[in-house]
């Protein structure tokens, strides 16, 4: 291990990650969504842009059968196939690197995904100051990978009636949900996530499903916190399981 490595504790079932002092590291939005998605331990899915690949090993705790990572960052899908193997998950996850814009479920398994998992850059690259480095651009500004190019991927990893779960910031929706329908799914839930009870949503999860019919839930907002540095019961359950 170097000097910008570490082992941190998830803090959930147990795990452990291995991360990078100087490269990106998972947010609260990777916990979130993964707590969103609703699994099945016969189906396999697939998180791309997986990063540390968090959502992986989260995901296979919460009942996915299989999960793929995919990223284009070799150092970070390296750091990511050493936590699979220090939790012993080798057979529940694998990590590929690649680019996910430019490969389709071909290239993994042989059956299009039953699900998937995706946080994509979900900040307007015309607006707003960008972050200083390139790599926190990248993961954050949707310059380089349009929602669109995202949406496009997606299309060729799942299968027909799969569905797909993702985080995008709550002042897009609209964007997001003209840009959905476009590329043929239908958003089927939709949860907005406020830090506290009197605060604006800033996030929104939504679980979206191809070539599906119409008929939207629209759930109960996600609170994070109740007061300052204080999770709500929800949120702390996540930690307790």
């Amino acid at each position: 291990m170097n000097d910008q490595e570490r082992l941190d504790d998830l803090i959930i079932d147990g795990l452990q990650i291995y991360q990078r002092t100087d490269m990106f590291r998972f947010s609260f939005d990777a916990i979130a969504l993964i707590h969103f998605c609703q699994f099945n331990d016969r189906h396999s899915y697939v998180d791309l842009g997986t990063g540390t690949g968090v959502m992986p090993l989260i995901g296979t705790s919460l009942g996915a059968g299989h999960i793929t990572g995919i990223d284009i960052n070799k150092t970070l899908i390296e750091l990511a196939q050493r936590s699979v193997a220090h939790n012993h998950k080798q057979d529940v996850v694998t990590m590929v690197c690649s680019d996910y814009r430019h490969i389709s479920y071909r290239d993994v398994q042989d059956k299009p995904f039953d699900g998937v998992i995706v946080n994509p850059p979900f900040y307007d690259c015309e607006s707003g100051a960008k972050p200083t480095s390139e790599e926190r651009a990248l993961a954050l500004h949707d310059e380089h990978t349009s929602l669109e190019d995202v949406l496009k991927a997606v299309q060729s990893f799942i299968k027909c009636k799969g569905r797909l779960w993702m985080i995008y910031s709550a002042s897009r929706l609209q964007y997001v949900l003209h840009e959905l329908e476009a590329a043929n799914f239908q958003a089927k839930r939709i949860r907005f996530i406020h830090g506290m009870v009197d605060k604006p949503a800033k996030l929104v999860l939504i679980e979206a499903l191809y070539q599906g019919q119409t008929g939207l839930v629209l759930e109960p907002p996600l609170i994070v916190y109740e007061k300052p540095n204080v999770y709500t019961k929800e949120v702390a359950s996540w930690y307790e399981q």
